[in-house]
């Protein structure tokens, strides 16, 4: 008997909806939620809106030139690797609270005005984005020594990561 759910899934494969329409709507909402936060250009929403979509569409139009390669099946093994690890923090944190009740206040006095956590799960996101083969979307290998887009895509990456670490760093500490 045929898998109605497989055939759905394979149907959505075959028209583009994983390698386009949804890396399109998942950096759509990210950019749109960094956008808002950070109130960069005031408070107007359709600016928002408007620079989201745009970005969104070089997004898509990234991954429909990608030389032989989806986009789509490494960012779900991104995405199910992620949340994997997170539900087994999440089972730790619950297990731990129950042999130790006053572990929420505990965490809450040994991280008291830092940092740490957020660097452990940037940390971990970055492992699992190359493990799960999300590395290879950049095709950092061919293209770092040829001239490419590669070694200026690793480059700003590491420069973000450079500037959030100082950012960070004097933050003042959380009350």
């Amino acid at each position: 008997m045929v898998n109605p759910f497989k055939v759905l899934v394979e149907r959505m494969a075959e028209t583009g909806i994983y390698d386009f329409l949804l890396p399109m709507i998942v950096f759509w909402a990210l950019m749109y939620g960094l956008l808002r936060k950070s109130k960069i250009f005031g408070d107007s929403e359709p600016i928002y809106a408007l620079l989201t979509f745009v970005f969104s569409l070089f997004i898509w139009g990234y991954a429909a030139t990608l030389p032989e390669m989806s986009i789509g099946k490494p960012m779900s093994i991104f995405t199910a690797q992620f949340f994997i690890i997170a539900l087994v923090f999440l089972f730790a944190f619950l297990g731990a609270s129950i042999a130790y009740p006053d572990f929420v206040d505990a965490l809450n006095y040994a991280f008291k005005g830092s940092n740490t956590m957020i660097w452990i799960f940037i940390v971990i996101g970055i492992i699992i984005f190359f493990v799960s083969g999300m590395g290879n979307i950049l095709n950092l290998q061919g293209t770092i020594f040829k001239g490419g887009s590669g070694g200026v895509i690793l480059f700003v990456l590491l420069l973000f990561l450079g500037l959030a670490i100082a950012v960070t760093s004097v933050m003042p500490p959380r009350k």
